[in-house]
Parts: structure tokens; sequence; C-alpha cells
């Protein structure tokens, strides 16, 4: 990598030290050492932001990590690090190697990780990197290493890179390398689920999304396409931000040896205990998927028709609570 080129790395951290720590160690392990973590804590209350900051300090050494192997030691400590708010941190530049910061709100994905990437456009150079990445991940040692190989070997005007995002508790599978939009049924799906993790980038289909956990991106980009839309409280930010970028002609594709172990639900706070009846996630994916529809196509038979096929398949599986709040969202709001 060229010295000048440097790597923003931004985590989301709400209600989940636990697992914000583990992927710092993590990220505190990569091969390539030129980056800046900016940890935004969308939290209610300043209980994780100050967990993190003792982790910095050395005075936390148990991470609670349930990864096969433990593939890293912990990362040499006290850490390079500063602890400040939102209203401060956009308005000074830091060169901290670990940047944490208190948002004043919890406004959601966008709005949270657009705290770090407004003031990375402000100072940033428009050959340095962006790398958003999920708290409730753990990165190979190369992952960075090799997602800056892969945009200099591009032929493409490539806006966003996914990854080989794998499952945590089962890290021979393969979680997703992408998405697919469906545009007559306006239906999101992953591609690549529970494959095996050495099947070759060849044997998938293309991707019309890369998967929020992991994006790879560049200043440049994000100057010229925008940062995330803040119209979704959380889901369908990265197929907005994919369509944007196609409307100016910026590619979308997912690196194959950028590894990433993908817990999910630590975005959003939720544990697998709580994960299993809470319908807060079903709920802000309709919402967002409505808005999407409505700002790149339109409201009409199809899309109203497949939202009451997925109601529908919720009331057959009792739940009713969530079936309920669905039609409103669809029909009423």
């Amino acid at each position: 990598m060229k010295k000048d080129r440097k790597v923003y790395i931004v985590l989301l951290n709400y209600n989940n030290s636990s697992d914000t720590m583990e992927c710092l160690e993590s990220l505190f392990h990569l091969s390539d050492d030129n980056f800046q973590i900016i940890v935004i804590d969308n939290s209610d209350s300043s209980f994780h932001i100050d967990t993190i900051e003792k982790w910095a300090l050395g005075e936390i050494t148990n991470i609670n990590t349930q990864f096969p192997g433990n593939v890293f030691p912990m990362a040499p400590k006290p850490l390079d690090y500063v602890k400040t708010d939102q209203n401060t941190f956009e308005n000074l530049y830091f060169s901290n190697k670990l940047v944490l910061v208190k948002a004043n709100q919890n406004r959601g994905f966008s709005a949270g990780n657009n705290i770090a990437l407004r003031n990375i456009v402000k100072f940033g150079q428009s050959e340095d990197f962006v790398w958003i990445l999920n708290n409730d991940t753990v990165v190979t040692k190369n992952a960075l290493t090799a997602y800056i190989d892969f945009y200099d070997a591009s032929d493409k005007k490539l806006g966003i890179a996914g990854a080989k995002l794998l499952y945590y508790y089962k890290p021979d599978l393969i979680q997703a390398i992408g998405g697919k939009f469906n545009k007559k049924w306006y239906r999101s799906t992953h591609i690549g689920g529970n494959q095996d993790k050495q099947n070759p980038k060849s044997t998938f289909e293309t991707i019309d999304f890369p998967i929020g956990a992991s994006m790879f991106t560049t200043v440049k980009f994000i100057r010229e396409v925008g940062d995330l839309c803040e119209d979704y409280f959380l889901y369908f930010e990265e197929l907005d931000w994919t369509t944007r970028a196609k409307i100016k002609d910026w590619e979308i594709d997912w690196c194959e040896e950028a590894i990433v172990y993908h817990k999910e639900g630590g975005t959003t706070g939720s544990t697998d205990k709580k994960r299993k009846t809470n319908i807060f996630p079903e709920i802000q994916y309709f919402k967002s998927r409505k808005k999407f529809v409505n700002k790149y196509y339109q409201l009409n038979f199809s899309y109203y028709f497949s939202s009451l096929f997925y109601i529908v398949v919720r009331a057959l599986q009792g739940k009713f609570k969530l079936s309920k709040a669905l039609i409103k969202i669809t029909f009423f709001e």
C-alpha cells in the first residue's frame, strides 16, 4: 500500500461493547497498520464507550470471545486513543489511532456512520480508503491488505466492495458475499448463504449490492455519491448507496480474499436469545423497504402483493403482533 493513503475504519457501537472490543482486537492485528479506527457510540448511556476506553487503557484483559481457535492474542495496551463527543469530533481533526465518539442520540445505522463519514470527507484525501464494518465481526489479519490490492488491481470504476462474510459460529460456511434485489417484487436476498467457504468467486452470480456488515470504498466515492441516506433507520442503506452509485457509473463488487466473520445482531444490540422474539428488525426492514421502493420505483400492485404474502407467512407462524405492525406499515403509514 502507498504510505500516503490512509484507511479509515468505522465501527458503530450500540449497547454492545463486548463485541466491539473483540472486533477491535482483530483490527489491531491487521498486517497493514496505516489505519485509523473511529468508533461511533450510539448507546443509551456512556457505559459502553467508557468500557471500550478501559479496554484501550489495558484495564480490561478478558475479552469474551467464542471464536474457534481465538485467532489473535491481546493487542498491546495502552493504545493511542482519544475519547470525545459528536460536537467536538465534527469540528476537529484527530490523528489518534483510535477515536471514540459519543453520539448525541441514536438516529440509526446511517446517521451513526455518517458522523464519521462527514468528518473523514472533510479532512481526508480523495485517495484515502473507508471501511465501514459492523462491530459484531472479527477480521482476518490480511483482510485490509486484500481489500487494497483488490482496488489497485481493478480495471473498473470501483465504488464499493463487499467482503466474503463467514458465519462467526460456523466459520467454514459463507453467510453472504453480497445481495440481489428483485425489481419485480421488490425483495432483497443474500447470495452464497450456507455454501462452503472454499467455493471460488466464479461459482457465484454477480451481486447488486454489498452486505452492510463490511463495505470498503474511497473518500473520492463518498464525495461524488454522498454519504449514507438517513431516511432509513436500519436496512436498505447499502442498497440505496449502491443505487445512487450506479447512476453515476460506479461499479459494485466483492473481494474474495477479504474474509470477515460475522455474528449478526450486534449492530442492533440484540443477542441470540433476544433475536428469536425481537420484532424490531423486521419492522425496520419493512419501513425501510417501503421508503426505498417509494423513492426509486412505485408502491404498485407488486409491492402490496409481495408485502401481504410476507405478512400472511408471519401470521401462519403465529407472529400476530408482528403481522399487525407490518399491516399498519404497508397500508396505513
